[in-house]
C-alpha cells in the first residue's frame, strides 16, 4: 500500500526504547494500523519560515486515572534534524478539546519514518485523569529552491480513524503552556483539512484505583470524586 502525502493549509536526545504491554494496561489508539497518509505545513507559510508543527490525540482515562507509561507514533518524512518532542497535557475540563490543557511531560527523541511500523517511547509514569491530550512536534524546516520552497510532512495519520479527536497546531514556535494562542489551530474534521482522519498517535497507561491516587497526589475527596465529561 502506498502513502499519500498532503499539506493542510492552515531538548535533549532520548533513544527508542521497545517495551512489552503489561497485563492489565490500556493502549489509547484511533489508527487501525494502515496509516498511509502524511502531511506537514503548505509552502504558502513558507514566508514565515520554519514552522514549529505540533499534533496529536486526545482520549479519556479508563477509570479516575492512569500512569502514562509509553507512546508510540508513525512518522512520515522529517527534517535535517529527526528530532521529535513527546508531550502529554492533563485537560482540567474534560471535554475533548485540548486548547486549554496543561503539559505535564515533555522528554525529545530521535524520530524515524518506518512507514506503518511505530516508533516507541517508554517515559517516566505520568499521571493523568480523565481527559488527556498526547502530542508530538516536530521543526518542519524549508526545503527546495528559492522559488519552490517546500516543507517536509512528519504527520502520520489513519483517514479511516477518529478525526474529531485529532488536532494540529502550527506557529513558528509553539507555546505549549498555552495552547489556544497558536497562530493555526485545527482538528482533523475542521474546514481546512482535506483529508480526514486520525493521527498514529497511541497512549499506553496503567489503571490507578482512586485510594491510590489520592495517595499519589495527596489532593483528598474532591479530586476523587471529579467528573469526567465524555464526548
Amino acid at each position: 500500500m502506498t502513502t499519500n502525502r498532503i499539506v493542510i493549509a492552515a531538548l535533549s536526545g532520548q533513544s527508542l526504547a521497545l517495551s512489552p504491554i503489561a497485563a492489565g494496561d490500556v493502549v489509547h489508539r484511533y489508527d487501525d494500523g494502515i496509516s498511509n497518509v502524511t502531511f506537514g505545513p503548505p509552502s504558502s507559510f513558507a514566508e514565515f519560515g520554519d514552522i514549529d508543527m505540533l499534533w496529536g490525540n486526545y482520549f479519556f482515562t479508563e477509570g479516575e486515572a492512569e500512569l502514562i507509561n509509553q507512546v508510540t507514533f508513525g512518522l512520515g518524512e522529517l527534517s535535517a534534524d529527526p528530532t521529535v518532542s513527546i508531550w502529554i497535557f492533563d485537560d482540567p475540563d474534560n471535554d475533548a478539546d485540548p486548547t486549554n490543557a496543561t503539559p505535564v511531560f515533555s522528554t525529545t527523541a530521535i524520530g524515524e519514518d518506518l512507514g506503518f511500523d511505530f516508533n516507541e517511547v517508554s517515559i517516566d509514569p505520568t499521571l493523568v485523569s480523565g481527559g488527556f491530550f498526547v502530542a508530538i512536534g516536530h521543526l518542519a524546516e524549508l526545503t527546495g529552491a528559492p522559488d519552490n520552497p517546500d516543507y517536509p510532512s512528519p504527520g502520520r495519520f489513519d483517514p479511516d480513524g477518529r478525526a474529531d479527536r485529532s488536532w494540529f497546531f502550527y506557529d513558528s514556535d509553539i507555546p505549549e503552556d498555552d495552547l489556544a494562542s497558536s497562530g493555526f489551530v485545527q482538528r482533523m474534521d475542521g474546514p481546512f483539512v482535506p483529508i480526514q482522519g486520525a493521527f498514529a498517535i497511541r497512549a499506553i497507561g496503567t489503571p490507578v484505583p482512586t485510594p491510590a491516587t489520592c495517595a499519589l497526589v495527596g489532593c483528598g475527596a474532591v479530586w476523587c470524586g471529579r467528573r469526567r465529561r465524555r464526548i
